[in-house]
């Protein structure tokens, strides 16, 4: 969060009662207490460093870097300071000397103050896991050269993050708060039951700087999701992959964190969970990527989780940032809801939506980014679902699952109008697989539940479901089952290979011996004697049809089509075939 410098950049009074009936709010909430009245010591000005050199100060932009940067990992720099428990004598003498913050419930346990560390950008406090501490809040203010901030309140919600079970030994915590450039800090911690936790630390980010958060725009686009005018009925309305700026254009460093706890991916895709970060609702553009690997390096190096929890994160300028690691289509568990992690989505806002409304360009990527989600695993905006046995909306915020006030009141207030807006953007958009799929029996069809959802590639769409693929072109529509053809046909590069799309489904070959598959590109053959053969679209192909393939004398390929010193050959179970390119002939031997 960052925190306003003087009483006149607080931008909003915070409902303060709200914030103090839900104590466990999804993020750190400003408080419009004036700053104690106190002069900081005398340091040089606050820097913000990364590990490559780069730096700027506080309050300014560094100049614009060329276009075409090369965007490499940015390693974060993370300090952790441990501070004791007050004493029972030490804790009234210390609380008459702190000015306490509205919002920060219970009896203050612990307290300390550093005026000169490192350079950072954001701080949370990060203790052992244990059942008989209390409720906890932290008030927090950082010290730049300007002086000290005013006090922001961090809260502590327990049901934020993976499962018990997921990562039993993950460390309880605060939410990050995002401060800008500080080189100092001072917290102090209440616990609603006066017992304080264990092994209590400061964690401390620099998130580093690289050239290319002032290119902040996705290089990810919906170029690939838009469909070719023949790909069926009112195509114009498919809910195309918005930009999304991946993990390695926000400088993510993958060599934090360990492999995550299985399943990594669901079975499907469900719903979609709306969460706030609960920082700061102030940060520039282009600090955006940093305060997102800031959220990358406290989850993983100082919570102890695997990786980020967010699936997705959306900044207040309507970018779009990947969240966990394992691919922006597939069903990735996350570490947002607790229990109701698998099949879902979590996607976050970036800012603290107790304070304010969220602006008109993160509303409209947000309608994007859930439209694309819901609307290519065939899903509205609308309905109901069940999760690990409870029921939620397609579109529901954290606090529909835990008690949380995430996403904060006024995004919570605006699900109604986002799903409005979702199911106006999908329109009457009827795809034809979809159509396909759901007259075979939807999700209960030999197809299954949709696990990769709909997108268009190379002049028609592809959707993958549990035990198969079903496949949209000019052509026609066709489901391939889980099976050695789809397999092959996946090994060669799918669409996007030299085979192409589908011209036919799987169907019986050599007196029902057999399958095969037609594509643009050649067929795939299957029996249980020769396995799966691919013959891409060539002479020894066109030769073999004329033979009358495997229900000829040839029977079953046995070989792909090969290149030799003269043209091409393939081996059949009972013969083979060669093309001579220097005579343009083709020639059967039978064995």
């Amino acid at each position: 969060m960052r925190v306003s410098r003087t009483p006149l950049r607080v931008r909003s009074t915070l409902n303060l009662t709200s914030a103090t009936l839900v104590v466990t709010l999804c993020g750190a909430m400003l408080s419009p207490v004036p700053a104690r009245g106190v002069e900081p010591p005398a340091i040089e000005p606050a820097r913000f460093e990364s590990l490559s050199g780069g730096e700027f100060s506080t309050g300014s932009a560094p100049p614009q870097p060329p276009s075409g940067i090369a965007v490499e990992p940015v390693k974060p720099q993370v300090a952790a300071f441990p501070f004791q428990n007050l004493s029972d004598a030490e804790r009234p003498i210390a609380a008459a000397t702190l000015e306490r913050v509205a919002g920060t419930d219970g009896k203050l346990v612990a307290h300390i103050v550093r005026p000169s560390v490192p350079s950072f950008g954001m701080v949370g406090v990060t203790w052992d896991q244990a059942e008989a501490v209390g409720e906890i809040t932290a008030q927090v203010r950082s010290l730049d050269r300007s002086g000290w901030s005013e006090w922001a309140v961090l809260y502590a919600p327990d049901d934020e993050g993976p499962s018990s079970s997921e990562e039993p030994d993950a460390r309880a915590g605060t939410h990050p708060g995002w401060v800008g450039a500080s080189t100092g800090f001072e917290v102090a911690l209440f616990s609603t039951n006066g017992v304080a936790p264990r092994n209590i630390e400061v964690n401390i980010i620099d998130p580093g700087v690289s050239p290319a958060d002032w290119q902040t725009k996705a290089t990810t686009s919906a170029a690939g999701d838009q469909p070719a005018p023949d790909a069926g009925p009112r195509a114009g309305t498919f809910p195309g992959l918005p930009p999304v700026i991946t993990r390695e254009e926000w400088g993510a460093d993958e060599s934090l964190g360990d492999e995550c706890f299985a399943p990594k991916l669901g079975s499907t895709f469900k719903m979609v969970f709306v969460h706030h970060t609960a920082g700061s609702n102030d940060y520039e553009e282009y600090e955006s990527a940093a305060v997102v690997r800031g959220v990358l390096a406290y989850h993983v190096v100082s919570r102890g989780w695997c990786d980020i929890g967010y699936n997705f994160l959306v900044d207040r300028y309507g970018n779009v940032f990947e969240g966990r690691s394992g691919g922006l289509r597939l069903p990735v568990r996350g570490a947002h809801s607790g229990e109701y992690n698998v099949n879902t989505t979590g996607i976050s806002a970036m800012g603290n939506f107790d304070q304010t409304r969220p602006r008109r360009p993160m509303r409209r990527a947000m309608v994007r980014l859930i439209a694309w989600r819901l609307g290519t695993a065939y899903h509205g905006g609308f309905g109901r679902i069940a999760v690990e046995g409870d029921k939620f909306g397609r579109i529901s915020g954290h606090r529909d699952a835990m008690l949380t006030a995430c996403p904060g009141r006024y995004i919570y207030d605006w699900l109604p109008t986002l799903r409005e807006r979702v199911r106006t953007r999908l329109g009457d958009f009827v795809s034809p697989i979809e159509a396909k799929w759901r007259r075979a029996g939807g999700n209960e069809s030999r197809l299954g539940t949709v696990r990769i959802g709909e997108q268009g590639k190379d002049g028609g769409h592809v959707t993958a479901f549990a035990d198969g693929r079903m496949y949209a072109s000019a052509k026609g529509v066709f489901p391939f089952y889980r099976g050695p053809i789809l397999s092959r046909y996946k090994r060669s590069g799918e669409v996007e290979g030299r085979l192409g799309y589908p011209l036919s489904g799987m169907f019986p070959a050599g007196n029902r011996t057999g399958n095969v598959a037609q594509f643009r590109g050649g067929r795939i053959y299957w029996s249980p004697a020769t396995r799966s053969q691919l013959l891409v679209r060539s002479p020894v192909l066109k030769r073999y049809l004329s033979e009358e393939g495997p229900k000829g004398l040839l029977g079953f390929p046995t070989t792909g089509v090969v290149r030799t010193s003269t043209g091409q050959r393939a081996g059949f179970q009972h013969g083979t075939i060669t093309f001579d390119e220097s005579t343009r002939r083709t020639k059967v031997r039978l064995s």
